[in-house]
């Protein structure tokens, strides 16, 4: 998709499906919303995906959540070695090979994805890039708090590889602004592309499903539900394309109060 002068494109490895649950909606919320099938439901169950966004601006070449929250599948069991280097295959194939990548965004850490490469410890798997997380969320971790994926943070940050976000919004280009938002995480962070009528909000996990925008974001979902939801709602009826890293293809849509309309390129 070009949104302004930046072109944002999803690279996707996996959709399935997931137990309702698992996305922080119920099978009763699926069956009364009209919109769920087939994009984003399959029956009782929901669809989910393990994939990465990539953002091109200018000379940057931004990854956002590359199978962030697919550690139990992509990350454990004797096929871990697999995905990973099908995960970098992706990308070649794409023509980004993951040494081209500039910036790797984190919205916060739950699991490690595909920002860490596993051999005898975890190192960058784009070696290029700083891993950017809100100094927020690796304050939390330092004072205890505690989420997938935090041996391979400790490795990175250990290695050299994390950049701090300090500020609660950055411009890392033009096109490009991460802004804290807490409410899924402490140190929860979106990326907004573009500007103005021509913009995406990539959300993180804000919503883990598109259901979850009319489903009010269940409770446990997020350290504040509340919070989560105000920012979801701020977004309501603004024309902006909405991004779930979590979400099956095409990954986007806007969303008009009552329904979500899938948009692609």
């Amino acid at each position: 998709m070009k949104i302004g002068s930046a072109t944002l494109t999803r690279l996707g490895y996996a959709d399935v499906t997931v137990p309702p649950e698992a996305v922080s909606v119920t099978a009763a919320h699926i069956r009364a919303t009209d919109w769920a099938q087939p994009l984003w439901a399959e029956g009782d169950l929901a669809r989910a995906a393990a994939a990465a966004w990539l953002i091109e601006s200018g000379d940057a070449r931004i990854v956002v959540d590359p199978a962030l929250a697919a550690d139990d599948i992509l990350r454990s069991g004797p096929d871990a070695s697999v995905h990973q280097s099908a995960f970098a295959a992706l990308f070649a194939d794409a023509g980004v090979p993951r040494e081209s990548i500039t910036h790797a965004i984190a919205t916060h850490i739950d699991g490690i994805g595909m920002f860490a490469w596993r051999d005898d410890g975890w190192i960058p798997f784009f070696p290029n890039a700083p891993l950017m997380l809100s100094q927020r969320e690796l304050d939390a971790f330092d004072n205890g708090y505690h989420a997938s994926g935090e041996e391979a943070l400790a490795d990175l940050r250990a290695y050299g590889a994390v950049e701090a976000v300090e500020p609660d919004v950055l411009r890392v280009t033009d096109d490009v602004v991460i802004e804290f938002t807490g409410g899924h995480a402490p140190g929860h962070q979106i990326v907004r592309v573009g500007s103005g009528s021509e913009s995406a909000v990539i959300l993180g996990h804000l919503a883990t499903t598109p259901l979850a925008l009319t489903a009010r974001v269940c409770p446990g979902a997020h350290i504040d539900s509340e919070k989560a939801w105000t920012i979801l709602e701020a977004l309501r009826d603004s024309g902006v394309i909405l991004v779930g890293p979590l979400w099956p293809a095409p990954g986007a849509g806007r969303w008009d109060g009552e329904r979500f309309v899938a948009v692609s390129a």
